[in-house]
């Protein structure tokens, strides 16, 4: 699977400009730079068209966008991601978890979105500290998992990032503002940098058999002691 990731230009900015860089890629993906506020009654009555812009760029191009972006949902705002698939828009995740104070509340969860490349699981914002979503979208068989997050000020998103996918098995790519970085199965960083980077990513999935050792009797005994 071949990605971009774009980190320090908006949606439209590398339309205009970038196409040429991007026509072989499956997955195109923005970090909150990609979009402005979108305002669902904005998008509803007509008067923007953000999410339309994600679907007709990815129809221009014939692959599938994840782009982050606040969103305001009559008065509660939120941090998210779109996704669309060659022309269409397949959902909006949002971030479930809220780190202390903050404006932003907690949405509708995370997916895995079955895409014309693959599965892909979409993990938003400070959900990515919660390792029970990662394992959660990795058991949902996905092929790869994107990360949108907000700016990185601290080891601590790579270290997650880097466990979750050595844990659980599946590539992990993370966005952030001008940062980019992915995360590959043996919890190895495979790329890092800033701006726009590209990774063909070869999808491999790890799977360990795990037994453990329980203090007392487990199942059902028949026979007498």
């Amino acid at each position: 699977m071949k990605i971009c990731f774009v980190s320090s230009q908006n949606l439209n900015s590398f339309w205009h400009n970038n196409l040429e860089s991007v026509q072989k890629s499956d997955l195109l993906v923005f970090g909150f730079n990609g979009l402005p506020l979108v305002s669902y009654k904005s998008e509803l009555e007509g008067k923007t068209e953000y999410f339309s812009d994600v679907a007709k760029l990815s129809k221009n191009l014939n692959t599938v966008i994840i782009s982050g972006c606040d969103t305001d949902t009559y008065g509660m705002y939120r941090h998210s991601a779109v996704i669309a698939d060659k022309g269409k828009i397949l959902g909006v995740s949002d971030m479930v978890n809220v780190v202390d104070d903050s404006e932003f509340t907690g949405g509708g969860g995370f997916r895995i979105y079955d895409t014309s490349v693959g599965r892909i699981g979409v993990i938003v914002g400070e959900d990515i500290f919660f390792p029970e979503i990662s394992k959660t979208l990795s058991l949902g068989e996905s092929d790869v998992i994107v990360s949108v997050y907000r700016k990185i000020t601290s080891s601590i998103p790579q270290i997650m990032l880097r466990a979750s996918a050595f844990a659980f098995g599946v590539p992990i790519g993370m966005i952030a503002e001008d940062y980019v970085q992915v995360a590959g199965i043996n919890g190895e960083i495979i790329l890092a940098g800033k701006g726009t980077k590209e990774i063909d990513l070869n999808i491999k999935k790890e799977y360990h058999l795990i037994t453990n050792k329980k203090r007392g009797l487990n199942g059902v005994f028949k026979g007498e002691i």
